[in-house]
């Protein structure tokens, strides 16, 4: 049964023994509520029984137990004082509620002092007698987090809330405590130390199973180390705690790019976009997808549309300006890029598009600068050492082009091409026309 359809129940179940005009089966009934865990239930059946006779004592020290079980004391006093006012049999549970103060004013004090065993001597006192009393949990956590004992303190905030879920103050100070054990993981991942990383978002996990932040992280982890199934089935449980949020749909299309599954990752950057319009990265991913599906168009409208949203989006005028030496458009290619290339100084593979589309509209002095940039920032890539022979080339420099071309073959992925160009170079006769 529901929250919702068991709260409807309960308003109809006490509105219908409010007719039958009798306290005793309101109390009754309202005790079975707040046994049952139904606070709001049994709080109607308390109120509806004092509806009927307002001086029914039980009635009262009933709702000052349930005040109990929502961890306001305050209240419970108020209530337990009333009772007395209205029955002195009820005397003894005054007195009760008068020794819990006393008990959490003595734990606080030593708190203070730094007596942290003996505040929680105090506290456990309380929880014995009244262990529906979520308040003796949170302030148990409340003296290890003092202590700077993390996990300890995490153990009893989580147990308050298992006790009453809405318990405000606890909820705040185990999101406080999981924060730190997610800061820790983030730290740790930051350091490359992935299995300390791992073991901080488990922590956190398991205090608060719904921390979804922290199976946030584990899917980032996990695909970090290639365990694609891993990161999408962590991700997905972030959905299924927070369905809106769009770094996860974005994550999670980056995870199904990686496999190679191109139309879930479509929908996933799509839902991203959709719940943040505003979503650069997604934009940049979509159009490139776009471009590798040969939807040129589209990838064209997306990625214009990224480069408005966000002028200091480096990566969409690049992939823009990939689009158009795709399509051969090299001068837009080369305003693109050349953009990209003034937000990004630090990425050797824009300067080596941009040297390409410099290439073919044969600005060859700007080419030579934008492929120098590019190996200057990687000397490994051998795609910016042969753009940069093409440039010598175009300048006629075939001493300088041929160099350029062997630095290009030590880069298994570019043998090939460069392999070829220096046989132009030293055999023209095979390729004249």
């Amino acid at each position: 049964m529901t929250q919702a359809i068991k709260f409807i129940f309960s308003i109809f179940l006490t509105t219908s023994l409010l007719f039958a005009q009798d306290p005793e089966v309101l109390l009754s009934t309202g005790e079975s509520q707040l046994t049952s865990g139904d606070i709001e239930g049994a709080e109607a059946s308390f109120n509806s029984s004092l509806q009927i006779d307002p001086s029914f004592a039980p009635a009262i020290q009933a709702l000052s137990k349930l005040y109990l079980y929502k961890g306001d004391l305050k209240k419970a006093n108020e209530f337990s004082i009333q009772a007395v006012q209205a029955d002195e049999d009820f005397r003894d549970w005054a007195n009760q509620i008068t020794k819990i103060t006393e008990h959490i004013q003595n734990g606080n004090r030593n708190v203070q002092q730094g007596l942290f065993d003996e505040a929680i001597k105090e506290y456990d006192a309380i929880a014995q007698a009244h262990p529906y009393y979520p308040d003796a949990e949170f302030y148990k956590g409340l003296s290890r987090f003092r202590q700077k004992n993390l996990e300890g303190a995490a153990q009893y905030f989580s147990n308050a809330l298992k006790i009453y879920p809405a318990h405000r103050k606890a909820r705040k100070g185990l999101d406080n405590v999981t924060k730190q054990f997610l800061n820790a993981g983030n730290k740790s991942y930051k350091r490359g130390n992935l299995g300390l990383a791992t073991d901080y978002y488990e922590k956190a996990l398991e205090y608060d199973p719904e921390f979804y932040l922290a199976y946030f992280q584990l899917g980032v982890l996990e695909k970090k180390q290639g365990n694609s199934r891993e990161a999408i089935r962590h991700l997905n449980k972030v959905l299924e705690l927070k369905p809106d949020h769009d770094k996860t749909w974005f994550t999670l299309g980056t995870a199904y790019e990686s496999d190679g599954e191109n139309d879930d990752a479509i929908v996933h950057y799509n839902k991203a976009i959709e719940i943040n319009p505003g979503y650069s990265k997604a934009y940049g991913n979509l159009g490139k997808l776009h471009t590798e599906k040969q939807d040129f168009k589209l990838a064209e409208d997306i990625l214009k549309t990224v480069t408005q949203i966000d002028l200091n989006y480096a990566d969409g005028f690049m992939l823009l300006g990939v689009l158009y030496i795709e399509l051969e458009k090299y001068e837009l290619a080369v305003d693109n890029l050349a953009v990209a290339t003034s937000l990004d100084e630090k990425d050797y593979y824009k300067y080596f598009n941009l040297a390409s589309a410099l290439n073919q509209t044969k600005q060859f002095d700007k080419a030579a600068k934008a492929a120098q940039a590019s190996v200057d920032l990687k000397r490994t890539f051998g795609g910016g050492w042969l753009e940069l022979g093409l440039a010598e080339l175009g300048r006629k420099n075939k001493t300088r082009a041929r160099k350029h071309f062997e630095e290009a073959k030590k880069d298994r992925a570019w043998r090939e091409m460069a392999e070829r160009k220096i046989d132009e170079i030293l055999n023209p006769e095979k390729y004249e026309k």
